[in-house]
């Protein structure tokens, strides 16, 4: 029960922080079609994540169809501010955004938010029924059903929780072994404290899962 209360907190706490980025993201209009964003996106972006957001290796997320707000949070954190080192850490990621402006990082987003996501093709899991059960009922050790923050189809929730649906299976399973073992995240997250609670194969299955969702 305990436990159950501190992670209500922390999803509470969570989504409160991140409408207040979507009600930041929606007072600045962003223009996505200028040559800025296309040089950003074919000079920088396109050789890990594709030009439409739907990259064909593994290990590179999926961006296309991604939730704007989402994909603001993270580039603002692959970036830091005021002095301040980033929050997440990634060799690749952080000397790309390094000279980003604002706007910039704001039109990255939105273009890549606006990008038409495909479907996957589907993985074959070990235990696709594990990887279901982590899903919409959570895990043995007591982590909440995925579902309660993503969504029954993987689309997630604007201006909190990102879209799942479709996106690489070796991609989550890398960041969700991240959270388990302290190398992403913070005090205070909710997928700090959900990490710890998968095991290995709960999270090799979910990823499969995931990856197999299809949102309209």
């Amino acid at each position: 029960m305990e436990r159950d209360s501190v992670i209500s907190r922390i999803t509470t706490s969570f989504v409160a922080g991140t409408l207040f980025c979507l009600l930041a993201t929606n007072s600045h209009a962003v223009d996505v079609s200028s040559a800025r964003v296309h040089d950003l996106v074919t000079q920088r972006c396109a050789a890990c994540h594709a030009v439409d957001g739907n990259s064909v290796v593994g290990f590179y997320p999926r961006l296309a169809g991604q939730n704007p707000e989402y994909l603001l949070q993270q580039l603002n954190m692959f970036k830091g501010s005021d002095g301040h080192p980033p929050l997440r850490h990634s060799p690749s990621m952080e000397p790309e955004v390094a000279d980003l402006s604002e706007d910039d990082i704001r039109a990255l987003a939105s273009y890549y938010s606006a990008q038409v996501p495909k479907n996957s093709e589907p993985v074959a899991a070990a235990t696709p029924a594990l990887g279901q059960k982590v899903y919409t009922a959570g895990s043995e050790a007591g982590a909440p059903a995925c579902i309660a923050c993503h969504g029954a189809n993987g689309a997630g929730v604007l201006g909190a929780f990102p879209r799942l649906a479709g996106q690489h299976p070796e991609y989550v399973e890398t960041e969700l072994r991240s959270y388990k073992e302290g190398r992403r995240g913070g005090k205070g997250k909710a997928m700090t404290t959900i990490g710890p609670l998968l095991s290995n194969d709960e999270i090799r299955a979910v990823a499969a899962y995931v990856s197999a969702l299809k949102t309209p």
